[in-house]
């Protein structure tokens, strides 16, 4: 990239790539099994690409988690954000596909995005 001139790149990840984040899930099963013994070394991957992107100056990355995603269609729902934590224990544990590709667009060229891992939801839980 540095060689292309370009910074911009959008990574798209999963809830609970925080290891410490993954207690706030919702669901005993989802919790102590799945996230555990299904998908648990791919979230620690991503936790792992998270960490070398912050150590980076020469990127302006936002690495975009979003909860289950669905097939439903684009909604105008309100994005729910949390910049701390891999997961928004206020919103839905599922989002539309749609809506995730309409969260990457809105910020695509949004600086306050910049530099950010950032988990985003919709609706209640």
């Amino acid at each position: 990239m540095l060689e292309a001139g370009k910074r911009r790149v959008i990574f798209l990840h999963s809830w609970y790539t925080h290891p410490e984040s993954r207690s706030k899930c919702r669901g005993f099963f989802l919790r102590n099994f799945f996230l555990k013994f299904f998908i648990g070394k791919t979230l620690d991957g991503m936790r792992m690409s998270e960490e070398y992107l912050e150590s980076t100056e020469h990127l302006d990355y936002t690495c975009i988690q979003p909860a289950h995603l669905l097939h439903g269609p684009v909604t105008d729902q309100k994005f729910k954000l949390n910049d701390t934590e891999s997961c928004v224990p206020d919103a839905a544990q599922a989002i539309n596909r749609a809506d995730v590709a309409r969260y990457m667009l809105d910020v695509l060229e949004d600086e306050t995005s910049f530099r950010k891992v950032r988990a985003i939801g919709v609706g209640e839980p």
